[in-house]
């Protein structure tokens, strides 16, 4: 993994933290909408951690919608890609956790102005596409 592109897309991310988490829908993957501007989709297993409470599994799931639904409305407090792929977001005290799949692209973030960041199979590396200049 470059760290190059690791200090990029956790520099992306920054404006992240303090947008709510407006909704979740579920389809070809997990999308959660942060404020107007972000979205994050899932495609493979995460983990969320809020207080006590620990759940880790599949994103299309009954069961996956109820961890998802106490985080609603919550505010990003966190976010970071790690240098294995993982993307950790912090919402509100809970904590949701994407580590890179051996065979699938795990998450990916979008942003203002075609700002992408994708986590690549096997988390060898994240694809950054920075924002277009504004004019």
């Amino acid at each position: 993994m470059r760290s190059e592109d690791i200090v990029v897309a956790n520099d992306l991310l920054a404006p992240v933290v303090g947008q709510p988490l407006v909704q979740f829908r579920m389809g070809y993957g997990v999308h959660l909408e942060l404020g107007r501007d972000f979205e994050v989709t899932i495609e493979t297993p995460l983990t969320v951690v809020d207080g006590d409470s620990r759940w880790s599994g599949e994103p299309l799931t009954a069961a996956a919608a109820g961890a998802l639904l106490p985080l609603n409305l919550r505010d990003v407090t966190s976010v970071k890609v790690d240098r294995d792929g993982t993307l950790n977001l912090g919402l509100g005290e809970a904590m949701l956790s994407v580590p890179p799949h051996p065979r699938y692209e795990a998450w990916q973030v979008r942003g203002p102005r075609g700002m992408l960041i994708v986590c690549s199979a096997g988390g060898e590396y994240v694809a950054v596409w920075e924002p277009e200049s504004g004019s």
